[in-house]
């Protein structure tokens, strides 16, 4: 069974907004993001893996950091977006 890669997807109108509160481990723009997922998921997909595109909300996302408890940084972000998975993705 392959291992499943869950990856936040993030909008557009959404980007400086995560940036901001997740820190700059995002890159400088969007279009340089969505670049450099398109790289991680494909080296994800030449592994083997399961790909899991898991759109984010930001502002549900403020609302997930509140409910935890926690500050919003990228391990924070990655269990969010594995919270939001559709239901049967592994």
């Amino acid at each position: 069974m392959p291992k499943t890669f869950i990856f936040p997807l993030i909008r557009r109108e959404d980007y400086d907004a995560f940036r901001r509160d997740v820190g700059s481990n995002l890159a400088d723009s969007y279009d340089e993001w969505t670049k450099l997922c398109a790289a991680e998921v494909a080296e994800a997909r030449l592994q083997g893996k399961n790909v899991v595109l898991a759109p984010v909300n930001f502002e549900e996302f403020t609302q997930y950091c509140r409910a935890k408890g926690k500050r919003p940084d990228p391990q924070i972000l990655l269990d969010f977006a594995i919270s939001t998975k559709p239901d049967g993705e592994a």
